[in-house]
């Protein structure tokens, strides 16, 4: 089995450590990290960082370029619009990187589906079994997608009406 390379964008560190220890114990999975003088992994193009504004798309895919992971991780937060042009954006400069979106209770269906259409290879919970974060990353990697069967069912019906 070949390694896949897996890198996590989310600025909450705790959630991107547990992550990152799941991933950590899977088999054929190395996981990338960028950490910064402050501590910091990888930075979401939505979150705030300490007296600054908004972490800029353009830095976040010149960092995954350098990377150049496999499959990343992407925290999806209620700015959709962002999260779809950081999609779109990753799609054209790094074409090889597969994104898992990353999601908690207040991201809505609509938002997951809209991230699909823009390039997400699937998403998750934040509060998923670990197991499953493995299986995704290795399903994701075969070329496959990831969501529930109710989410697949949303989009079916969208296909066919």
């Amino acid at each position: 089995m070949q390694t896949v390379t897996v890198a996590i964008a989310d600025t909450d560190a705790g959630r991107r450590s547990k992550l990152e220890q799941s991933l950590q114990e899977g088999s054929g999975i190395e996981v990338l990290t960028d950490v910064m003088s402050d501590g910091d992994g990888i930075p979401a193009a939505h979150e705030p960082e300490p007296d600054k504004n908004l972490v800029s798309i353009e830095d976040v895919v010149a960092r995954i370029t350098q990377l150049k992971p496999r499959i990343l991780f992407v925290n999806l937060d209620l700015s959709i619009e962002r999260e779809c042009a950081l999609l779109e954006a990753l799609h054209r400069t790094c074409p090889e990187t597969l994104v898992l979106l990353l999601t908690d209770k207040s991201v809505q269906e609509e938002q997951i589906i809209q991230a699909l259409a823009n390039g997400a290879r699937g998403c998750l919970s934040h509060e998923t079994d670990p197991f499953y974060f493995l299986k995704a990353v290795r399903v994701v990697d075969r070329g496959e997608i990831w969501v529930t069967r109710q989410m697949l069912g949303k989009i079916m019906d969208r296909v066919l009406h």
